[in-house]
């Protein structure tokens, strides 16, 4: 029997909270941005890619069934904790659930009853353009080579040891001074120790040139730390 298409939402299924989909949604192709410049005397514009792309929103319909017409309401505040719950920002589809999308906001519409028991309303939710792997969640401790099959992407470093470290990646180098442990997010482009506390002062040197790029990845760096990162693959 095949399995009905639904969504993983702050860590749970849409079938938890007894909301069933309508129709699987049309992912939207992300738009690239660029600048637009007019010239004077010139036929046309110029556009300057910012190699950038917009969020994206996926509207989805739900069919809601209540357990009995005297607990609709009741019900119904259960869905909406589930959806402004904040526990987790990825969105899963059923049948694609290697990928999620980062959620950065989600609306949700009236709710039109429709029997008893019964209603439908749309939550529109809007998204980073890219699509991110599951297990690219992943820790990998690194050594000199790492090989990215997807799209450049923004990981997440984390290095043991103490003292200063100088760190290598395609090139690039920045220097860090770790005392137990530093993370280095680069998308973020913060800095942050084990206990969560801030300390971008601790690092030297562009968070951009430490992006993972598409296929070949060579790294370097000072003996004694170990470094693992959370690479992060996404494609579009």
């Amino acid at each position: 029997m095949r399995a009905t298409f639904h969504i993983f939402y702050n860590g749970e299924s849409c079938k938890d909270v007894g909301l069933s989909v309508i129709s699987r949604p049309t992912i939207p192709v992300p738009e690239r941005e660029y600048d637009t410049i007019k010239v004077e005397g010139r036929d046309g514009e110029l556009h300057r890619d910012k190699k950038t792309y917009k969020d994206i929103e996926i509207p989805i319909s739900f069919n809601f069934v209540s357990k009995t017409p005297d607990v609709w309401a009741q019900d119904l505040r259960k869905v909406k904790k589930w959806l402004y719950s904040g526990k987790d920002n990825r969105l899963i589809l059923s049948d694609d659930p290697e990928y999620y999308y980062k959620v950065k906001k989600a609306v949700m519409s009236d709710t039109e009853r429709t029997a008893k028991r019964k209603g439908k309303f749309e939550i529109v939710f809007t998204c980073e353009s890219y699509m991110y792997r599951v297990d690219g969640q992943d820790e990998k401790e690194i050594g000199e080579y790492l090989y990215n099959p997807y799209m450049k992407s923004q990981p997440v470093y984390k290095i043991y040891g103490n003292g200063e470290i100088t760190l290598e990646v395609n090139g690039n180098q920045v220097t860090a001074e770790v005392t137990e442990q530093l993370n280095i997010d680069t998308k973020l482009e913060i800095c942050y120790n084990a206990a969560n506390e801030i300390s971008n002062a601790a690092l030297t040197g562009k968070y951009e040139g430490l992006y993972l790029q598409e296929r070949d990845n060579n790294f370097k760096y000072t003996e004694g730390f170990k470094v693992v990162l959370v690479p992060n693959w996404r494609e579009l």
